[in-house]
């Protein structure tokens, strides 16, 4: 017998490549109205994970 197609999960996985690009944009340096237009969601999304990405400054002076 044939297994039932799951559709949330299928939903779940585009969610979380979702999450990726905007933290692989926002990593390279992207502005956040950028990458909303890129992956289409809302700029709270955006904010939300963006937020915690580490980005390297320009002029900044490596640890140690």
């Amino acid at each position: 017998m044939p297994r039932a197609k799951d559709d949330q999960g299928n939903n779940n996985v585009a969610e979380l490549l979702r999450d990726l690009l905007i933290t692989s944009l926002g990593a390279a340096g992207v502005k956040q109205v950028e990458i909303r237009k890129i992956v289409g969601c809302d700029m709270n999304r955006v904010s939300r994970i963006a937020k915690h990405i580490e980005r390297e400054r320009k002029g900044a002076k490596g640890k140690g």
